[in-house]
Protein backbone atom coordinates (compact mmCIF):
# COMPACT_ATOMS: atom_id res chain seq x y z
CA UNK A 1 0.00 0.00 0.00
CA UNK A 2 1.59 3.59 -0.73
CA UNK A 3 1.37 6.05 1.47
CA UNK A 4 1.56 10.07 0.58
CA UNK A 5 4.55 12.04 2.44
CA UNK A 6 5.29 15.55 1.50
CA UNK A 7 8.38 16.55 -0.21
CA UNK A 8 9.72 18.38 3.54
CA UNK A 9 9.11 15.07 5.56
CA UNK A 10 11.25 12.93 2.76
CA UNK A 11 13.72 15.20 2.89
CA UNK A 12 14.13 15.35 6.12
CA UNK A 13 13.97 11.37 6.88
CA UNK A 14 16.74 11.83 4.34
CA UNK A 15 18.85 14.22 6.22
CA UNK A 16 18.65 12.11 9.34
CA UNK A 17 19.30 8.85 7.55
CA UNK A 18 22.89 11.37 5.74
CA UNK A 19 26.20 10.78 7.18
CA UNK A 20 27.94 13.97 9.15
CA UNK A 21 29.77 15.92 6.12
CA UNK A 22 33.42 15.76 6.45
CA UNK A 23 35.89 19.05 5.88
CA UNK A 24 39.04 18.60 4.96
CA UNK A 25 41.85 21.34 6.93
CA UNK A 26 45.42 21.09 5.13
CA UNK A 27 48.40 22.90 6.23
CA UNK A 28 52.13 22.01 7.43
CA UNK A 29 51.71 24.68 10.57
CA UNK A 30 49.94 22.83 13.33
CA UNK A 31 49.10 25.78 15.03
CA UNK A 32 47.07 27.23 11.73
CA UNK A 33 45.01 23.85 11.67
CA UNK A 34 44.71 23.66 15.36
CA UNK A 35 43.01 27.48 14.84
CA UNK A 36 40.81 26.32 11.69
CA UNK A 37 39.76 23.17 13.69
CA UNK A 38 38.63 25.53 16.66
CA UNK A 39 36.92 27.80 14.19
CA UNK A 40 34.93 25.04 12.10
CA UNK A 41 34.03 22.22 15.05
CA UNK A 42 30.40 21.40 15.66
CA UNK A 43 28.66 18.43 16.45
CA UNK A 44 26.84 18.01 12.90
CA UNK A 45 30.58 17.80 10.83
CA UNK A 46 33.49 16.07 11.01
CA UNK A 47 37.42 17.88 10.36
CA UNK A 48 39.64 15.72 8.92
CA UNK A 49 43.50 17.23 9.42
CA UNK A 50 46.05 17.09 6.22
CA UNK A 51 49.81 18.50 7.22
CA UNK A 52 50.50 18.70 3.99
CA UNK A 53 48.97 19.03 0.79
CA UNK A 54 49.80 15.45 -0.65
CA UNK A 55 48.51 14.35 2.26
CA UNK A 56 45.36 15.67 1.66
CA UNK A 57 44.82 14.51 -1.96
CA UNK A 58 45.51 11.31 -0.07
CA UNK A 59 42.44 11.76 1.86
CA UNK A 60 40.04 13.15 -0.86
CA UNK A 61 41.25 9.53 -2.57
CA UNK A 62 39.80 7.38 -0.11
CA UNK A 63 36.67 9.64 1.69
CA UNK A 64 34.24 11.88 0.63
CA UNK A 65 34.40 15.59 1.62
CA UNK A 66 31.90 18.94 1.64
CA UNK A 67 34.18 21.73 1.87
CA UNK A 68 38.30 21.52 1.35
CA UNK A 69 40.22 24.47 2.91
CA UNK A 70 43.64 25.01 2.15
CA UNK A 71 46.34 27.97 3.22
CA UNK A 72 48.28 29.31 0.43
CA UNK A 73 51.10 31.00 1.02
CA UNK A 74 53.29 33.99 -1.48
CA UNK A 75 54.64 31.81 -4.07
CA UNK A 76 53.07 28.23 -2.93
CA UNK A 77 52.88 26.35 -6.27
CA UNK A 78 51.81 23.35 -4.42
CA UNK A 79 48.25 24.07 -2.89
CA UNK A 80 48.07 24.94 -6.61
CA UNK A 81 49.12 22.05 -7.68
CA UNK A 82 47.26 19.62 -5.51
CA UNK A 83 43.93 22.10 -6.54
CA UNK A 84 44.43 21.09 -10.18
CA UNK A 85 44.80 17.55 -9.33
CA UNK A 86 41.17 16.98 -7.23
CA UNK A 87 39.68 18.75 -10.19
CA UNK A 88 41.35 16.76 -12.78
CA UNK A 89 39.79 13.70 -10.47
CA UNK A 90 36.24 12.57 -10.78
CA UNK A 91 35.97 11.83 -7.81
CA UNK A 92 36.74 15.66 -6.23
CA UNK A 93 35.77 17.88 -9.43
CA UNK A 94 32.95 18.70 -7.72
CA UNK A 95 33.85 19.16 -4.35
CA UNK A 96 34.46 23.26 -3.00
CA UNK A 97 37.78 23.94 -2.18
CA UNK A 98 38.56 27.52 -0.29
CA UNK A 99 41.71 29.46 0.11
CA UNK A 100 43.05 31.39 3.25
CA UNK A 101 45.16 33.35 1.83
CA UNK A 102 47.50 35.77 3.57
CA UNK A 103 46.54 39.35 4.07
CA UNK A 104 48.03 41.77 0.93
CA UNK A 105 48.18 38.59 -1.69
CA UNK A 106 48.00 40.24 -5.11
CA UNK A 107 45.64 40.04 -7.94
CA UNK A 108 47.80 37.41 -9.51
CA UNK A 109 47.40 34.86 -7.16
CA UNK A 110 44.40 35.24 -6.13
CA UNK A 111 43.32 34.84 -10.00
CA UNK A 112 46.08 31.01 -9.94
CA UNK A 113 43.92 29.94 -6.90
CA UNK A 114 40.60 30.68 -8.62
CA UNK A 115 41.96 29.17 -11.93
CA UNK A 116 42.85 26.60 -10.14
CA UNK A 117 39.67 25.11 -9.23
CA UNK A 118 39.09 27.63 -5.74
CA UNK A 119 35.83 29.03 -5.42
CA UNK A 120 36.51 31.29 -2.54
CA UNK A 121 39.62 32.60 0.08
CA UNK A 122 39.55 34.33 3.35
CA UNK A 123 42.41 36.87 4.19
CA UNK A 124 44.17 36.23 7.54
CA UNK A 125 43.98 36.78 9.81
CA UNK A 126 41.11 34.89 9.97
CA UNK A 127 37.66 36.36 10.82
CA UNK A 128 36.21 33.15 12.70
CA UNK A 129 32.18 34.39 11.93
CA UNK A 130 33.05 35.00 8.54
CA UNK A 131 34.78 31.84 7.68
CA UNK A 132 32.24 30.01 9.80
CA UNK A 133 29.32 31.41 7.52
CA UNK A 134 30.96 30.59 4.33
CA UNK A 135 31.26 26.81 5.67
CA UNK A 136 28.40 26.94 6.75
CA UNK A 137 26.74 27.81 3.72
CA UNK A 138 28.94 24.80 1.74
CA UNK A 139 27.71 22.62 4.20
CA UNK A 140 24.15 23.35 3.89
CA UNK A 141 24.41 23.15 -0.35
CA UNK A 142 26.12 20.03 0.33
CA UNK A 143 23.63 18.37 3.23
CA UNK A 144 21.01 19.67 0.22
CA UNK A 145 22.80 17.95 -2.73
CA UNK A 146 23.09 14.90 -1.17
CA UNK A 147 19.62 14.64 0.05
CA UNK A 148 18.67 15.59 -3.57
CA UNK A 149 20.96 12.73 -4.67
CA UNK A 150 18.64 9.79 -2.22
CA UNK A 151 15.98 11.22 -3.13
CA UNK A 152 16.84 10.73 -7.18
CA UNK A 153 18.32 7.07 -6.04
CA UNK A 154 14.99 6.21 -3.90
CA UNK A 155 13.20 6.96 -6.84
CA UNK A 156 15.30 5.45 -9.01
CA UNK A 157 14.53 2.25 -6.89
CA UNK A 158 10.61 3.05 -6.85
CA UNK A 159 10.74 3.60 -10.36
CA UNK A 160 12.57 0.17 -11.01
CA UNK A 161 10.45 -1.52 -8.82
CA UNK A 162 7.51 -0.02 -10.21
CA UNK A 163 8.63 -1.66 -13.95
CA UNK A 164 9.56 -5.10 -12.04
CA UNK A 165 5.83 -5.16 -10.56
CA UNK A 166 4.59 -4.07 -14.26
CA UNK A 167 6.84 -6.91 -15.76
CA UNK A 168 5.78 -9.53 -13.33
CA UNK A 169 2.13 -8.07 -13.36
CA UNK A 170 2.50 -8.64 -17.68
CA UNK A 171 4.12 -11.73 -17.54
CA UNK A 172 1.05 -13.29 -15.06
CA UNK A 173 -1.49 -11.73 -17.66
CA UNK A 174 0.21 -13.76 -20.32
CA UNK A 175 0.30 -16.97 -18.56
CA UNK A 176 -3.08 -16.22 -18.41
CA UNK A 177 -3.79 -15.23 -21.50
CA UNK A 178 -1.90 -18.39 -23.11
CA UNK A 179 -3.80 -20.98 -20.57
CA UNK A 180 -7.05 -19.42 -21.65
CA UNK A 181 -6.16 -19.97 -25.10
CA UNK A 182 -5.13 -23.40 -24.35
CA UNK A 183 -8.72 -23.61 -22.55
CA UNK A 184 -10.47 -22.88 -26.04
CA UNK A 185 -8.06 -24.61 -28.05
CA UNK A 186 -9.28 -27.50 -26.12
CA UNK A 187 -13.13 -26.68 -26.18
CA UNK A 188 -12.96 -26.26 -29.79
CA UNK A 189 -11.40 -29.51 -30.46
CA UNK A 190 -14.19 -31.11 -28.45
CA UNK A 191 -17.72 -31.83 -28.99
CA UNK A 192 -19.12 -29.68 -26.31
CA UNK A 193 -20.44 -26.22 -25.85
CA UNK A 194 -21.07 -24.60 -22.77
CA UNK A 195 -23.91 -22.61 -21.69
CA UNK A 196 -25.85 -20.89 -18.90
CA UNK A 197 -30.03 -20.51 -18.69
CA UNK A 198 -32.28 -18.81 -15.98
CA UNK A 199 -32.61 -21.38 -13.41
CA UNK A 200 -37.08 -21.85 -12.04
CA UNK A 201 -39.58 -22.30 -14.17
CA UNK A 202 -40.50 -21.45 -17.95
CA UNK A 203 -39.46 -21.30 -20.82
CA UNK A 204 -35.43 -22.98 -21.12
CA UNK A 205 -33.37 -19.92 -22.61
CA UNK A 206 -30.17 -21.03 -23.62
CA UNK A 207 -27.43 -18.61 -23.66
CA UNK A 208 -24.07 -20.33 -24.39
CA UNK A 209 -20.79 -18.79 -23.51
CA UNK A 210 -19.28 -19.20 -27.09
CA UNK A 211 -19.40 -19.91 -30.48
CA UNK A 212 -18.55 -23.29 -30.66
CA UNK A 213 -22.09 -24.36 -30.92
CA UNK A 214 -22.04 -23.35 -34.20
CA UNK A 215 -19.68 -26.44 -35.14
CA UNK A 216 -21.95 -28.91 -32.76
CA UNK A 217 -25.46 -27.66 -34.35
CA UNK A 218 -25.12 -24.78 -37.22
CA UNK A 219 -26.06 -22.48 -35.07
CA UNK A 220 -24.95 -19.67 -33.40
CA UNK A 221 -24.61 -18.52 -29.99
CA UNK A 222 -26.46 -15.39 -30.76
CA UNK A 223 -29.30 -17.59 -32.96
CA UNK A 224 -30.30 -19.02 -29.57
CA UNK A 225 -30.45 -15.23 -27.75
CA UNK A 226 -32.51 -13.97 -30.54
CA UNK A 227 -35.21 -17.14 -30.68
CA UNK A 228 -36.27 -17.95 -27.38
CA UNK A 229 -37.85 -20.79 -28.18
CA UNK A 230 -34.83 -22.71 -30.63
CA UNK A 231 -34.16 -24.88 -27.88
CA UNK A 232 -37.22 -26.39 -27.22
CA UNK A 233 -38.63 -25.93 -30.85
CA UNK A 234 -36.21 -28.41 -32.24
CA UNK A 235 -36.48 -31.21 -29.70
CA UNK A 236 -37.29 -34.22 -31.32
CA UNK A 237 -41.57 -34.85 -30.91
CA UNK A 238 -40.66 -38.28 -29.51
CA UNK A 239 -38.57 -36.76 -26.79
CA UNK A 240 -40.23 -33.96 -25.78
CA UNK A 241 -42.23 -34.70 -23.17
CA UNK A 242 -39.12 -36.51 -21.53
CA UNK A 243 -36.86 -33.96 -21.44
CA UNK A 244 -38.75 -31.22 -20.46
CA UNK A 245 -39.91 -32.99 -17.72
CA UNK A 246 -36.48 -33.77 -16.58
CA UNK A 247 -35.29 -30.47 -16.69
CA UNK A 248 -38.16 -29.20 -14.85
CA UNK A 249 -37.59 -31.85 -11.61
CA UNK A 250 -33.89 -29.95 -11.58
CA UNK A 251 -35.08 -27.52 -8.93
CA UNK A 252 -35.64 -30.84 -6.58
CA UNK A 253 -32.76 -32.70 -7.73
CA UNK A 254 -30.13 -30.06 -8.23
CA UNK A 255 -29.13 -31.25 -11.63
CA UNK A 256 -30.19 -33.49 -14.68
CA UNK A 257 -28.51 -35.14 -17.40
CA UNK A 258 -30.37 -36.27 -20.31
CA UNK A 259 -29.95 -37.71 -24.05
CA UNK A 260 -32.19 -36.61 -26.40
CA UNK A 261 -32.24 -36.23 -30.40
CA UNK A 262 -32.14 -32.58 -31.48
CA UNK A 263 -32.86 -31.53 -35.32
CA UNK A 264 -29.27 -29.21 -36.39
CA UNK A 265 -29.36 -26.43 -38.98
CA UNK A 266 -29.24 -28.39 -41.87
CA UNK A 267 -32.49 -30.81 -40.71
CA UNK A 268 -30.12 -33.63 -39.40
CA UNK A 269 -30.65 -34.57 -36.25
CA UNK A 270 -28.21 -35.14 -33.63
CA UNK A 271 -28.06 -37.24 -30.06
CA UNK A 272 -26.87 -34.87 -27.64
CA UNK A 273 -25.91 -35.07 -24.10
CA UNK A 274 -27.67 -32.02 -22.23
CA UNK A 275 -26.09 -31.80 -17.99
CA UNK A 276 -26.94 -28.71 -16.40
CA UNK A 277 -26.55 -28.52 -12.67
CA UNK A 278 -28.21 -25.51 -10.56
CA UNK A 279 -26.39 -22.79 -9.07
CA UNK A 280 -26.58 -21.55 -5.25
CA UNK A 281 -29.00 -18.58 -4.62
CA UNK A 282 -27.78 -15.19 -5.71
CA UNK A 283 -28.20 -12.01 -4.05
CA UNK A 284 -31.36 -11.27 -5.59
CA UNK A 285 -32.74 -14.73 -5.32
CA UNK A 286 -31.93 -15.74 -8.45
CA UNK A 287 -30.59 -19.26 -9.37
CA UNK A 288 -28.85 -20.42 -12.34
CA UNK A 289 -28.55 -23.61 -14.45
CA UNK A 290 -24.48 -23.91 -15.84
CA UNK A 291 -24.16 -26.63 -18.37
CA UNK A 292 -23.08 -28.16 -21.37
CA UNK A 293 -23.93 -30.21 -24.81
CA UNK A 294 -22.12 -33.20 -25.67
CA UNK A 295 -22.19 -34.49 -29.26
CA UNK A 296 -22.73 -38.31 -28.33
CA UNK A 297 -23.97 -39.39 -32.31
CA UNK A 298 -20.81 -41.47 -32.83
CA UNK A 299 -21.43 -43.42 -29.91
CA UNK A 300 -24.77 -43.79 -30.40
CA UNK A 301 -23.70 -45.13 -33.72
CA UNK A 302 -21.38 -47.47 -32.23
CA UNK A 303 -23.74 -48.71 -30.01
CA UNK A 304 -25.96 -49.81 -32.49
CA UNK A 305 -23.60 -51.12 -34.43
CA UNK A 306 -22.49 -53.31 -31.27
CA UNK A 307 -26.10 -54.47 -30.84
CA UNK A 308 -26.30 -54.98 -34.95
CA UNK A 309 -23.39 -57.35 -34.59
CA UNK A 310 -24.60 -59.03 -31.64
CA UNK A 311 -27.92 -60.10 -33.32
CA UNK A 312 -25.79 -61.41 -36.46
CA UNK A 313 -23.92 -63.44 -33.99
CA UNK A 314 -26.61 -64.84 -32.77
CA UNK A 315 -27.96 -65.53 -35.96
CA UNK A 316 -25.01 -66.76 -37.30
CA UNK A 317 -24.99 -69.50 -34.41
CA UNK A 318 -28.30 -70.49 -35.21
CA UNK A 319 -27.74 -70.86 -39.28
CA UNK A 320 -24.83 -73.08 -38.25
CA UNK A 321 -26.82 -75.53 -36.64
CA UNK A 322 -30.08 -75.08 -39.51
CA UNK A 323 -27.89 -74.97 -42.27
CA UNK A 324 -26.48 -78.53 -41.28
CA UNK A 325 -29.66 -80.27 -41.22
CA UNK A 326 -30.67 -78.64 -43.77
CA UNK A 327 -27.74 -79.31 -46.16
CA UNK A 328 -28.63 -83.28 -45.39
CA UNK A 329 -32.22 -82.82 -46.22
CA UNK A 330 -31.40 -81.48 -49.45
CA UNK A 331 -28.58 -84.23 -50.31
CA UNK A 332 -31.27 -86.82 -49.73
CA UNK A 333 -33.50 -84.57 -52.26
CA UNK A 334 -30.14 -84.42 -55.10
CA UNK A 335 -30.14 -88.26 -54.68
CA UNK A 336 -33.63 -88.86 -55.43
CA UNK A 337 -33.65 -86.78 -58.23
CA UNK A 338 -30.59 -88.43 -59.75
CA UNK A 339 -32.66 -91.38 -59.00
CA UNK A 340 -35.85 -89.62 -61.10
CA UNK A 341 -33.56 -88.52 -63.91
CA UNK A 342 -32.79 -92.26 -64.92
CA UNK A 343 -36.01 -93.69 -64.32
CA UNK A 344 -37.65 -90.74 -67.04
CA UNK A 345 -34.70 -89.97 -69.54
CA UNK A 346 -36.63 -91.11 -72.43
CA UNK A 347 -38.99 -88.08 -71.52
CA UNK A 348 -37.55 -85.37 -72.71
CA UNK A 349 -40.21 -82.39 -71.19
CA UNK A 350 -39.77 -83.91 -68.07
CA UNK A 351 -36.16 -84.76 -68.44
CA UNK A 352 -35.67 -81.17 -68.86
CA UNK A 353 -37.66 -79.79 -65.59
CA UNK A 354 -36.34 -82.65 -63.65
CA UNK A 355 -32.60 -81.35 -64.92
CA UNK A 356 -33.63 -77.90 -64.25
CA UNK A 357 -34.65 -79.18 -60.38
CA UNK A 358 -31.70 -81.18 -59.74
CA UNK A 359 -28.99 -77.84 -60.70
CA UNK A 360 -31.33 -75.84 -58.30
CA UNK A 361 -30.94 -77.78 -55.49
CA UNK A 362 -27.30 -78.16 -56.24
CA UNK A 363 -26.72 -75.12 -56.12
CA UNK A 364 -28.66 -74.66 -52.82
CA UNK A 365 -26.26 -76.89 -51.65
CA UNK A 366 -23.23 -75.07 -52.61
CA UNK A 367 -24.77 -71.81 -50.97
CA UNK A 368 -25.22 -73.70 -47.49
CA UNK A 369 -22.13 -74.93 -47.65
CA UNK A 370 -20.95 -71.88 -47.96
CA UNK A 371 -23.42 -70.37 -45.60
CA UNK A 372 -22.29 -72.86 -43.02
CA UNK A 373 -18.30 -72.08 -43.67
CA UNK A 374 -19.52 -68.66 -42.88
CA UNK A 375 -20.89 -69.82 -39.56
CA UNK A 376 -18.09 -71.54 -38.46
CA UNK A 377 -15.54 -68.50 -39.59
CA UNK A 378 -13.60 -71.04 -41.80
CA UNK A 379 -11.10 -70.21 -44.92
CA UNK A 380 -13.21 -68.69 -47.92
CA UNK A 381 -11.52 -69.80 -51.01
CA UNK A 382 -12.16 -67.25 -54.17
CA UNK A 383 -11.35 -67.67 -57.73
CA UNK A 384 -11.62 -65.80 -61.19
CA UNK A 385 -15.07 -65.69 -62.36
CA UNK A 386 -17.02 -64.24 -65.33
CA UNK A 387 -19.70 -62.47 -64.49
CA UNK A 388 -21.28 -62.93 -67.65
CA UNK A 389 -20.98 -66.49 -67.69
CA UNK A 390 -22.12 -66.54 -63.78
CA UNK A 391 -24.98 -64.16 -65.00
CA UNK A 392 -26.25 -66.29 -67.61
CA UNK A 393 -26.18 -69.87 -65.34
CA UNK A 394 -28.71 -68.68 -63.03
CA UNK A 395 -30.72 -67.47 -65.74
CA UNK A 396 -33.12 -70.46 -65.31
CA UNK A 397 -33.12 -70.24 -61.69
CA UNK A 398 -34.52 -66.82 -61.83
CA UNK A 399 -36.72 -67.10 -64.49
CA UNK A 400 -38.67 -69.93 -62.30
CA UNK A 401 -38.51 -67.27 -59.18
CA UNK A 402 -39.66 -64.35 -60.56
CA UNK A 403 -42.85 -65.69 -62.19
CA UNK A 404 -44.47 -65.53 -65.73
CA UNK A 405 -45.44 -61.95 -65.27
CA UNK A 406 -42.35 -60.56 -64.85
CA UNK A 407 -39.73 -59.88 -67.88
CA UNK A 408 -35.89 -60.30 -67.63
CA UNK A 409 -33.22 -57.84 -70.06
CA UNK A 410 -29.79 -58.32 -69.81
CA UNK A 411 -27.21 -56.09 -71.52
CA UNK A 412 -23.23 -57.16 -71.22
CA UNK A 413 -20.50 -54.76 -72.25
CA UNK A 414 -18.40 -56.88 -74.98
CA UNK A 415 -15.45 -58.79 -73.75
CA UNK A 416 -16.16 -58.19 -69.51
CA UNK A 417 -13.30 -58.16 -67.73
CA UNK A 418 -13.07 -61.36 -65.41
CA UNK A 419 -13.41 -60.47 -61.16
CA UNK A 420 -11.85 -62.37 -58.02
CA UNK A 421 -14.82 -63.50 -55.65
CA UNK A 422 -16.49 -66.20 -54.70
CA UNK A 423 -18.41 -67.45 -57.13
CA UNK A 424 -21.97 -69.17 -55.21
CA UNK A 425 -21.91 -65.43 -53.06
CA UNK A 426 -21.69 -63.81 -56.33
CA UNK A 427 -25.06 -65.92 -57.60
CA UNK A 428 -26.51 -65.76 -53.86
CA UNK A 429 -26.39 -62.07 -53.91
CA UNK A 430 -28.12 -61.65 -57.57
CA UNK A 431 -30.76 -63.95 -56.96
CA UNK A 432 -31.29 -61.61 -53.67
CA UNK A 433 -31.64 -58.32 -55.58
CA UNK A 434 -33.90 -60.24 -58.25
CA UNK A 435 -36.21 -61.47 -55.92
CA UNK A 436 -36.48 -57.82 -53.92
CA UNK A 437 -37.08 -56.56 -57.30
CA UNK A 438 -39.48 -59.55 -57.94
CA UNK A 439 -41.52 -58.08 -54.34
CA UNK A 440 -41.36 -54.20 -55.66
CA UNK A 441 -43.24 -55.17 -59.07
CA UNK A 442 -46.28 -57.20 -57.11
CA UNK A 443 -48.38 -56.37 -60.78
CA UNK A 444 -45.27 -56.82 -63.03
CA UNK A 445 -42.69 -55.42 -64.63
CA UNK A 446 -39.52 -55.55 -66.06
CA UNK A 447 -36.39 -57.02 -64.25
CA UNK A 448 -33.04 -55.51 -66.02
CA UNK A 449 -29.35 -56.80 -65.21
CA UNK A 450 -26.83 -54.84 -67.16
CA UNK A 451 -22.70 -55.92 -67.05
CA UNK A 452 -20.47 -53.19 -68.42
CA UNK A 453 -16.63 -52.09 -67.36
CA UNK A 454 -16.41 -49.13 -65.65
CA UNK A 455 -13.25 -46.84 -64.55
CA UNK A 456 -13.09 -44.31 -61.74
CA UNK A 457 -11.21 -41.88 -62.41
CA UNK A 458 -11.71 -39.76 -58.94
CA UNK A 459 -11.96 -41.35 -55.45
CA UNK A 460 -15.10 -40.62 -53.43
CA UNK A 461 -14.74 -37.17 -52.42
CA UNK A 462 -13.95 -36.05 -55.48
CA UNK A 463 -10.19 -34.80 -55.47
CA UNK A 464 -7.90 -35.56 -58.01
CA UNK A 465 -8.03 -38.64 -59.75
CA UNK A 466 -5.82 -41.62 -58.45
CA UNK A 467 -2.91 -42.93 -60.71
CA UNK A 468 -3.78 -45.31 -62.65
CA UNK A 469 -7.73 -45.26 -62.83
CA UNK A 470 -8.89 -48.25 -61.06
CA UNK A 471 -11.37 -50.46 -63.07
CA UNK A 472 -14.42 -52.11 -61.97
CA UNK A 473 -17.30 -54.88 -63.24
CA UNK A 474 -20.43 -52.62 -62.83
CA UNK A 475 -23.42 -55.30 -62.15
CA UNK A 476 -26.52 -53.20 -62.42
CA UNK A 477 -30.06 -54.97 -60.98
CA UNK A 478 -32.76 -52.58 -61.82
CA UNK A 479 -36.88 -52.79 -61.78
CA UNK A 480 -39.42 -50.97 -62.78
CA UNK A 481 -41.50 -51.41 -59.45
CA UNK A 482 -43.08 -48.91 -56.98
CA UNK A 483 -39.86 -47.23 -55.66
CA UNK A 484 -38.66 -46.02 -52.44
CA UNK A 485 -37.86 -42.87 -50.94
CA UNK A 486 -34.62 -41.07 -50.12
CA UNK A 487 -34.97 -41.64 -46.59
CA UNK A 488 -35.63 -45.55 -47.18
CA UNK A 489 -32.65 -45.48 -49.35
CA UNK A 490 -30.09 -44.10 -46.56
CA UNK A 491 -31.27 -47.38 -44.44
CA UNK A 492 -32.01 -50.49 -46.80
CA UNK A 493 -28.26 -52.01 -46.17
CA UNK A 494 -28.36 -51.45 -42.51
CA UNK A 495 -28.79 -55.19 -40.95
CA UNK A 496 -32.51 -55.97 -40.19
CA UNK A 497 -34.06 -52.88 -41.64
CA UNK A 498 -36.95 -54.15 -44.25
CA UNK A 499 -39.74 -52.94 -45.43
CA UNK A 500 -41.55 -55.73 -45.99
CA UNK A 501 -44.16 -57.12 -43.47
CA UNK A 502 -42.29 -59.19 -40.56
CA UNK A 503 -43.83 -62.70 -42.04
CA UNK A 504 -41.73 -61.63 -45.59
CA UNK A 505 -38.33 -60.40 -44.55
CA UNK A 506 -36.17 -60.12 -41.48
CA UNK A 507 -33.64 -57.67 -43.48
CA UNK A 508 -30.73 -59.08 -43.65
CA UNK A 509 -30.64 -60.19 -47.58
CA UNK A 510 -28.85 -56.34 -48.75
CA UNK A 511 -26.67 -56.33 -45.67
CA UNK A 512 -25.23 -59.73 -46.27
CA UNK A 513 -24.90 -58.41 -50.09
CA UNK A 514 -23.27 -55.19 -48.82
CA UNK A 515 -20.86 -57.35 -47.03
CA UNK A 516 -19.87 -59.56 -50.03
CA UNK A 517 -19.05 -56.74 -52.01
CA UNK A 518 -17.23 -55.04 -49.48
CA UNK A 519 -15.37 -58.07 -48.79
CA UNK A 520 -14.43 -58.49 -52.57
CA UNK A 521 -12.76 -54.81 -52.30
CA UNK A 522 -15.76 -53.59 -54.12
CA UNK A 523 -18.74 -50.87 -53.11
CA UNK A 524 -22.60 -50.79 -53.87
CA UNK A 525 -25.12 -48.07 -54.39
CA UNK A 526 -29.00 -47.67 -55.04
CA UNK A 527 -31.04 -45.61 -56.23
CA UNK A 528 -34.52 -45.11 -56.19
CA UNK A 529 -37.66 -42.70 -57.47
CA UNK A 530 -40.95 -43.59 -55.76
CA UNK A 531 -43.18 -44.90 -58.59
CA UNK A 532 -40.66 -44.71 -61.04
CA UNK A 533 -38.34 -48.35 -59.91
CA UNK A 534 -35.03 -48.91 -57.99
CA UNK A 535 -31.25 -49.37 -59.10
CA UNK A 536 -28.71 -51.33 -57.37
CA UNK A 537 -25.27 -51.21 -58.64
CA UNK A 538 -22.33 -53.78 -57.52
CA UNK A 539 -19.03 -52.59 -58.73
CA UNK A 540 -16.57 -55.62 -58.17
CA UNK A 541 -12.81 -54.70 -59.06
CA UNK A 542 -11.09 -56.33 -62.07
CA UNK A 543 -9.34 -59.66 -61.35
CA UNK A 544 -6.09 -58.65 -62.78
CA UNK A 545 -5.79 -55.66 -60.45
CA UNK A 546 -6.86 -57.80 -57.24
CA UNK A 547 -6.34 -61.29 -57.50
CA UNK A 548 -6.97 -61.87 -53.54
CA UNK A 549 -5.76 -66.14 -53.19
CA UNK A 550 -7.93 -66.48 -49.89
CA UNK A 551 -9.81 -64.26 -47.67
CA UNK A 552 -11.02 -65.12 -44.03
CA UNK A 553 -14.15 -63.03 -43.34
CA UNK A 554 -16.86 -63.45 -41.51
CA UNK A 555 -20.40 -63.04 -43.35
CA UNK A 556 -21.82 -61.35 -39.78
CA UNK A 557 -18.82 -58.56 -39.48
CA UNK A 558 -20.05 -55.38 -39.39
CA UNK A 559 -17.30 -53.46 -39.97
CA UNK A 560 -17.28 -54.37 -43.96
Amino acid sequence: MLIETSAPQILRQASDLAARPKILIADDDLRNLMELDAILAAPDREVVQARSGWEALSHVRQDDFAVIVLYMRASDLEALQITARMRADQRTSQVPIVFIAACGADELQIASSRSAGAIDYIFTPINPKLLRAKIDILIDLYRKTEEIRRLAEQRKRLLLENLRIQKEKLAAEQRLRHREEHQSLVLQSLPIALYTASGGPGLRRLRFTDDSIRRLSGFSSSDFRRQSNLWEARLNPEEHGRVIQAFANIENTGSASVEYRWRCADGTEKHILDHAVLSAVHNDGRRELFGFWLDVSDRKSLETDLLHASKLEAVGRLTGGIVHDFRNMLSVVIGNLDLLHVLIRDNSGASRRLHSALEGAQTCAELTSRLLAFARRRAIETDVVDVVETVESIMDLLTCALGANIRIRTDYDKGCWPVCVDRPQLEAAIVNLAINARDAMPNGGQLGICVENIRHTADQEGHEPPQPPREFVRITVSDTGIGMSAEIVEHIFEPFFTTKSASRGVGLGLSMVRHFVRQSGGDVSARSIPGTGTRICLDLPRAKLEIPQEADHNLFDLSA
